[in-house]
């Protein structure tokens, strides 16, 4: 009892703790941001694989996702740096400074940025992976063009011009399309080096998170061991309390058996007697 009141006035203790407060709601509605520009990044990721597959990787519509795909990774990524920033933050609040509610809050929240991490460095990986091979097939379909649909020079007989040079160009709008194609993959091969960047910068704070949660995992472990110690404690004492009273509503019932079989030889006597 004397160690539940200790515990009771720790937490009723420790319980205001702004700046835990503060830094907690801040991690959760970032890390809430992030999972959903993640989700979406994720679906976007599927349409460019289909796409990829079904050889339609040209159009603009696949630009247009390609795009929108690169926002969401840098939305995704500053507001993990934000993240990390306040994970250090409330890490290095005193452990003695934070109730048992607060610790396993703390660290089930690390856990949950760690996961989201891991999520998108796959995300990414998958995007650059996705982002290269449709660089190789607009690389090569480019050169397809060239070759078959660029300027060609041929040499055909005609009536009354031998030998005459016959030249087929590529119409204006064709050029306009190749320009557009040419640029687009210089545009990816910027984003898969920010992306490849990006990954590297993440690895690290993925390896940061790790080593927090390691640390925090021993101290929560610790905390839900004495509390299932308290647990066992406590059922331990319920059964003990159930078989006293059972012994207890066992002797009882002898007693009463007893008095009544007194009574009955005690009225039997009194009758003999004085009859």
């Amino acid at each position: 009892m004397n160690q539940y009141r200790d515990d009771l006035g720790e937490s009723q203790h420790f319980t205001d703790n702004p700046q835990f407060e503060e830094w907690s709601d801040a991690i959760t509605k970032n890390l809430f941001d992030v999972n959903g520009h993640l989700s979406t990044l994720q679906q976007f990721i599927k349409t460019l694989q289909s796409n990829l597959k079904q050889g339609n990787n040209r159009s603009k519509m696949i630009a247009n996702i390609d795009k929108k795909s690169v926002l969401h990774i840098e939305k995704i990524s500053g507001a993990l740096k934000v993240v990390n920033d306040l994970v250090h933050k409330m890490n290095s609040i005193e452990e003695t400074a934070l109730n048992k509610a607060q610790l396993i809050s703390r660290e089930k929240l690390i856990r949950d940025v760690k996961y989201s991490v891991q999520e998108f460095q796959s995300a990414q990986t998958e995007f650059a992976r996705i982002s290269k091979n449709m660089n190789e097939e607009a690389r090569a379909a480019l050169e397809e063009d060239i070759n078959h649909g660029g300027d060609v020079s041929t040499n055909a007989p005609s009536v009354g011009a031998p030998d005459q040079q016959i030249v087929i160009e590529r119409e204006a709008i064709n050029n306009e399309e190749f320009a557009y194609q040419q640029n687009l993959i210089r545009q990816r091969d910027e984003e898969i080096s920010n992306i490849e960047s990006g990954i590297t910068e993440l690895n690290e704070i993925f390896h940061d998170l790790g080593t927090i949660v390691q640390q925090q995992g021993h101290l929560v472990d610790n905390i839900e061991s004495n509390i299932y110690s308290v647990v066992n404690s406590t059922q331990s004492a319920a059964r003990e309390l159930g078989k006293a009273m059972a012994s207890q509503r066992s002797s009882s019932k002898w007693c009463l058996y007893m008095l009544i079989i007194l009574a009955f030889f005690l009225l039997m006597m009194l009758l003999i007697v004085f009859t």
